[in-house]
């Protein structure tokens, strides 16, 4: 039965694909989507109420994910922009008032005084609170929200050239549809893979026919299209319903579309001598080197 996975595994990743592993560059074998380009708006419900919305092109290489929510009172808003280079994040925090500038290597923050970047990774040792009453109770809550950001190297971008780019033609045609089905495992959550059913139904979502899988010993439901997460429920405890309500396979993106908003503050920039992102590679190599272990690779 091994011995005939990788060509089962091959003819489901690749859908009828003719791709020459041999020569292929890695983004042409790794893909997070199915289709090249597209847009998705979310519905968010539940413990958390709001918008999701992503795009994307080159088939998910590049894409960006902007999340405007509310836990209650808390404002909940984030921006990622993805792309084999790098991935930059922002979130909506409360105002750092204090900060103590602590000496890391591979970290550097934007100097407002000086107007450039300098060595050092700003923790913040206070925030902009006061005290207010919301719903007849006395409590501490944030006076301001700012944006804050970081970027660092994708790394599992990073590990998956370590891997394909120093792999012999013949090595490389084996591990092709391997890592061809990798982005389905990364969609559903790789932590999850062993636990996760694929149950015999279709939900139509935003027009689409998403595929459903549950997690065992969990009441969760993720629903899958093209390798695009349209959905997904938590049933118990804090319940979460995220639901697509529009998709888009031709939106329009130009030069501005995966760039950070002119008005957010430059991001904290770590580079690959930081602690986080070797603490990120560590995470990706050991997803993928158990996921190729599992599909026969070693």
């Amino acid at each position: 039965m091994k011995r005939i996975l990788p060509l089962l595994f091959f003819m489901a990743a690749c859908g009828g694909e003719n791709i020459d592993y041999a020569t292929a560059e890695l983004e042409d074998v790794f893909r997070p989507y199915e289709i090249e380009k597209g847009e998705v708006l979310y519905k968010i419900s539940g413990v958390e109420e709001g918008k999701e919305y992503l795009i994307f092109d080159n088939w998910g290489h590049r894409q960006k994910r902007a999340k405007d929510t509310k836990a209650g009172s808390v404002p909940i808003k984030t921006l990622k922009i993805q792309t084999p280079d790098y991935i930059t994040s922002y979130k909506l925090s409360c105002e750092c008032v204090k900060y103590r500038i602590k000496d890391e290597p591979g970290v550097m923050y934007y100097d407002k005084e000086k107007g450039q970047y300098v060595k050092g990774n700003p923790y913040c040792l206070k925030k902009n609170k006061v005290v207010k009453e919301v719903n007849g109770i006395r409590q501490l809550v944030c006076a301001n929200y700012v944006w804050e950001g970081s970027r660092r190297p994708n790394a599992l971008y990073v590990v998956l050239h370590e891997i394909w780019d120093t792999a012999s033609a013949e090595t490389r045609k084996k591990l092709g549809p391997m890592i061809r089905g990798l982005s389905k495992e990364m969609s559903l959550g790789f932590l999850y893979a062993a636990m996760i059913e694929k149950l015999p139904t279709i939900k139509k979502i935003a027009g689409k026919d998403a595929e459903v899988y549950k997690v065992y010993g969990k009441d969760i439901r993720i629903f899958l299209w093209k390798n695009i997460i349209l959905g997904s429920e938590v049933l118990t405890g804090k319940q979460l319903l995220v639901e697509a309500e529009k998709v888009n396979e031709n939106p329009k993106i130009d030069e501005t579309t995966f760039q950070v908003p002119p008005d957010f503050p430059p991001p904290v920039l770590y580079d690959t001598a930081s602690k986080i992102f070797k603490n990120e590679k560590y995470v990706a190599r050991q997803i993928v080197d158990i996921y190729l272990r599992e599909k026969g690779a070693q």
